[in-house]
């Protein structure tokens, strides 16, 4: 039985695609549907933005990055800023590995998952994965994250091309949904008062 228990099941892989379907990843898609317009619109190709989707996976950093690239600035620090942004996931790839990992296995899997970990793939952690069997969810975790993956790569093309035939107004629009995707994902893991006394704060201030 114990030895049953220290592998993942990794028929969950599949499974965990279809978390793209919730209003987390419906947002996530408007959100990098966005980026591709904004990214169009400060006067890059197509392959800035699929490669710092690839590469940094969290939208404040891949902004940060072009725009300190199109204002000149240096190599440090656009590296620096990029880093700042990225030090707010830190707990979140915490919580989400401790979550899944599986003792006695291979670390690779949670070195592998731990890039896909973002604001989304913690909310649905949130939602849907304590329920789980452990063995079961550091792969649906990487089910779910590469679909992401996947499906947002194709949403920063469908921006950025859009943006060239949709009315200027529409396309602006666009490029502002990246925020939204920040601010709807916390009424989604909203669970207390408390929580929601903390948005309204923010705001506030």
């Amino acid at each position: 039985m114990s030895a049953e228990k220290s592998q993942y099941e990794w028929s969950a892989f599949w499974q965990g695609t279809t978390g793209v379907f919730s209003l987390a990843g419906l947002v996530m898609c408007a959100s990098f549907l966005g980026f591709g317009a904004l990214v169009r619109g400060m006067g890059y190709d197509v392959w800035p933005a699929l490669l710092t989707t690839a590469i940094i996976w969290a939208l404040p950093g891949q902004v940060i990055l072009l725009t300190l690239a199109e204002e000149g600035a240096g190599l440090l620090a656009t590296a620096l800023a990029v880093s700042f942004t990225a030090i707010r996931l830190l707990p979140m790839v915490t919580l989400v590995l401790a979550r899944s990992a599986l003792p006695g296995t291979s670390k690779t899997p949670l070195y592998f998952l731990a890039h896909f970990i973002a604001v989304t793939l913690w909310v649905l952690t949130e939602e849907k994965v304590k329920e789980m069997p452990r063995e079961r969810r550091l792969p649906w975790l990487t089910g779910l994250g590469c679909c992401l993956m996947v499906i947002m790569l194709g949403m920063n093309v469908a921006g950025f091309y859009l943006t060239g035939v949709l009315p200027p107004i529409v396309a602006a629009a666009m490029a502002f949904l990246s925020p939204c995707f920040f601010f709807i994902s916390l009424f989604s893991n909203a669970r207390a008062r408390a929580d929601y006394f903390a948005i309204a704060a923010g705001v506030l201030l």
